[in-house]
C-alpha cells in the first residue's frame, strides 16, 4: 500500500493487478482500475514501493489522478471525486490529442489525423476526428480544465450525421498532367507561364439519402485555402436543393508550389476531408513584399470617464520597435505603419482601414494589426472597443443597457473573421493588448477576459495566423507606470525585442515569431507575481480595480495577488510553417 501525497487516499495492489483508492478518512473505495504494470501483477503479495509502479501519479497538491493504459492513453481525473475529465494521447513525441468523454478535443492536427472516433462498439462506423472541428475543437482545453472550468459539449456527439460531403479541387481550363492512379495531391496542372491569377473549381456533391438518413448530407460553408491561409468562404447552404455544385474562385498564386486546400460542412456540421491540389507558380511571380502595420491605441474615449493612461504609447513604441526589426532584416521591400490613435480610432475608420488593406495586401505581404484600449468578452463573443463607444453615463455601476450600447458600437471577433477574411497576405498577426479593460467592464468569466473566445481561436485557425490577447485581470495595472506601458507590449517590446530575450526557443541569434509570443505569454505573469510581491512588502504602492469600479487596495496576501495576475493567451496553428516569420535578429550573427 501507498499513501498519496497529501496523505488523504491509499492505493492498495489486489490480486489480478486490481488497483483500489482508498480515503483515509472514510474508508470508502474512490477508484478501481486494473493495473498493466507487470510489477503490480508479480508484486501482489508485497507493499508496493511507489504511486508510480501502479501507473499511476497524482499531483503534488493531491487535486488531479494520472492513470497510463499500455496503449499510451493517459485518463486524467478529479483525484477526489473519481470523474475522468479527459484522456491524452501521444504520438511520436511531437504529436498529440486530448479528449473529453462528451468529445471536446484539443491537440496537433497531425494527432488528428491519426485517430478516429468509433460509434455503436462497430469497427466499421467511424469518423476521424478533426471531422467534428467545427462544434467540438477546443484550443487550450487541458488548461482550462486544470484550471477549474468543466466544458460541456453542446450536442451529443455520437446523435451527429457523420456523412461527409465529397469534393474535388481543379483549375478551370487548365491541362493536367497525373499517373493513372493520381490523387488530387498528386495533380499538378500547369498554368501559362507569369500568371498570377487562377481560376480554382470546387466540384462538390452530398451525399444521397439512405435508409438511416430521410435527405441527403448537405453541404455548407465551404472554405478554400492556398498554403494554409483562407483565401475564399461559400457561407451556407450552397447546394441549394441540388445534389451537386461546381464553385469557382480567382486567386493569386505566388513563385514555387501553391497548394490549395477545401473543405465543407454537411447540415449538421461535420467537416468533410480535405481535396487537395498542387500549383507550380512560376519564378517571374517571386517579389519582395510589404509589412503593413495598423497601430491602434487608445487613452481619450468619447467617454472621458474610460480614459487611459498607456494604450497610445503602447502602439507607438509597439509599431516603431517592429518597423525597426523588419527594416533591420530587410525581408521586406518597405515597411508601413498606419497609425490610428484616440479620436481617429473610431469603429468606421478601423474597419475601413482593414477593408483598405484587403484590397491592397498581396500573398508576399504581411498584416500586423496592433490594438491598445479597452475590450471585453461577452457570451462567447470578445469585443473591441474603438474610441466612440457610444455610452455616455458613468462607469460605476454600469447598467445592462450601458453596456449594451456599448457592445452595439464595438467590433466583435465575428466582424473582425470577416475583416481578415479578405486580407490575402501570407504573414498575419492580431494582438490585442486590452488588459485594462477589466476596470471598465465585467466580463463573463472572471480574470479570464478575451481567453474564453472561440471566434478568435477559430480565426487564427483558418486564417493561419497568429493572435494574441492579454487576459483581463480585473487590475488597473497601475503598477505599469514604471513601465510607461502596459504589461503585454512591455514584454514583447521591452524584453522580447530590444533587450533580446524572446531568443530562447532555440537561442540561435533569431527570434520567430512563436517564440516571441510564447515568450511573453510566460513572462507578463512572471512581472505582475514580482510587483504584486513588492506591492505587498509596501515598496511599490498600488491599487487594483474590479468590474464595478471599486478599489481593493493592495492583495492581502500573495494568493490575492496570484488570483489576480493577468494571463495573456496566444492562438495559432500548431502545424510549423515551412516559412515562419522572423520578427528579430539578436546579435552580429542573427540569420538575415
Amino acid at each position: 500500500m501507498v499513501f498519496s501525497p497529501d496523505g488523504k487516499v491509499i492505493a492498495s495492489a489486489g490480486i489480478w493487478g486490481r488497483v483500489l483508492l482508498w480515503d483515509t478518512v472514510s474508508g470508502e473505495i474512490l477508484h478501481s482500475f486494473k493495473s498493466t504494470d507487470p510489477k503490480t501483477v508479480a508484486a501482489v503479495s508485497a507493499l508496493v514501493p511507489a504511486f508510480y509502479q501502479l501507473n499511476y501519479q497524482v499531483t503534488a497538491d493531491g487535486k488531479w489522478g494520472f492513470q497510463r493504459e499500455t496503449n499510451g492513453r493517459v485518463n486524467i481525473f478529479d483525484f477526489h471525486t473519481n470523474e475522468v475529465r479527459a484522456s491524452l494521447f501521444t504520438f511520436d513525441g511531437l504529436e498529440w490529442l486530448a479528449v473529453t468523454p462528451d468529445g471536446f478535443f484539443d491537440g496537433t492536427p497531425g494527432a488528428w489525423r491519426q485517430v478516429i472516433w468509433r460509434f455503436n462498439n462497430n469497427t466499421f462506423d467511424y469518423a476521424p476526428v478533426e471531422a467534428f472541428f467545427n462544434e467540438f475543437y477546443y484550443p487550450g482545453l487541458l488548461a482550462d480544465i486544470f484550471a477549474g472550468k468543466r466544458p460541456r459539449a453542446p450536442s451529443d456527439i455520437s446523435q451527429k450525421d457523420r456523412r461527409q460531403p465529397q469534393l474535388k479541387l481543379t483549375l478551370a481550363n487548365a491541362q493536367t498532367k497525373e499517373t493513372p492512379k493520381a490523387s488530387d495531391a498528386d495533380r499538378n496542372p500547369t498554368v501559362k507561364e507569369g500568371a498570377r491569377n487562377v481560376s480554382v473549381k470546387i466540384d462538390l456533391s452530398e451525399l444521397a439519402a439512405d435508409k438511416e438518413h430521410k435527405t441527403g448530407s448537405g453541404a455548407q460553408d465551404v472554405r478554400l485555402f492556398r498554403n494554409g491561409s483562407l483565401v475564399k468562404v461559400w457561407r451556407g447552404d450552397v447546394l441549394k436543393g441540388q445534389s451537386s455544385v461546381t464553385l469557382e474562385a480567382i486567386v493569386p498564386i505566388v513563385a514555387g508550389e501553391n497548394k490549395f486546400t477545401a473543405y465543407a460542412f454537411n447540415h449538421d456540421s461535420i467537416k468533410s476531408s480535405d481535396a487537395e491540389l498542387i500549383v507550380t507558380g512560376a519564378d517571374s511571380l517571386r517579389r519582395q513584399g510589404t509589412a503593413y502595420i495598423l497601430a491602434i491605441g487608445i487613452d481619450k474615449y468619447a467617454n472621458r470617464r474610460y480614459n487611459l493612461k498607456y494604450a497610445v504609447a503602447d502602439a507607438v513604441d509597439f509599431a516603431a520597435e517592429v518597423k525597426r526589426q523588419q527594416e533591420s532584416l530587410m525581408r521586406y521591400a518597405q515597411v508601413k505603419i498606419i497609425p490610428l490613435s484616440d479620436a481617429q480610432a473610431t469603429k468606421s475608420n478601423i474597419t475601413n482601414k482593414l477593408a483598405e488593406l484587403a484590397k491592397q495586401v498581396q500573398p508576399e505581404d504581411a498584416v500586423i494589426v496592433f490594438f491598445a484600449g479597452h475590450g471585453t468578452a461577452q457570451g462567447n463573443q470578445f469585443y473591441l472597443i474603438p474610441h466612440d463607444l457610444g455610452y455616455t453615463g458613468p462607469r460605476e455601476n454600469l447598467t445592462a443597457a450601458g453596456l449594451q450600447t456599448i457592445l452595439d458600437h464595438s467590433i466583435s471577433d465575428r466582424e473582425l473573421e470577416k475583416l481578415f477574411e479578405g486580407i490575402d497576405a501570407g504573414q498575419l498577426l492580431l494582438v490585442i493588448d486590452a488588459c485594462n479593460s477589466g476596470q471598465a467592464l465585467e466580463a463573463e468569466e472572471k480574470r479570464r477576459g478575451p481567453m474564453n473566445s472561440k471566434g478568435l481561436a477559430q480565426l487564427a485557425y483558418e486564417k493561419g495566423m497568429y493572435v494574441m490577447t492579454a487576459a483581463q485581470s480585473y487590475q488597473a495595472a497601475m503598477e505599469a507606470s514604471k513601465f510607461g506601458h502596459g504589461f503585454l507590449t512591455y514584454a514583447l517590446v521591452e524584453e522580447g525585442l530590444k533587450k533580446g530575450s524572446a531568443d530562447h526557443e532555440p537561442k540561435n541569434g533569431s527570434i520567430d515569431i512563436r517564440e516571441w509570443l510564447n515568450f511573453a505569454t510566460d513572462e507578463v505573469p512572471r512581472m505582475q507575481e514580482n510587483n504584486s510581491r513588492e506591492a505587498l512588502r509596501g515598496r511599490n504602492r498600488y491599487v487594483v480595480f474590479v468590474g464595478d469600479g471599486r478599489s481593493l487596495g493592495i492583495p492581502k496576501t500573495e494568493a490575492d495577488a496570484r488570483d489576480n495576475i493577468q494571463r495573456p493567451r496566444v492562438f495559432y496553428r500548431r502545424e510549423l510553417e515551412a516559412n515562419p516569420l522572423i520578427v528579430a535578429a539578436v546579435g552580429a550573427g542573427a540569420p538575415q
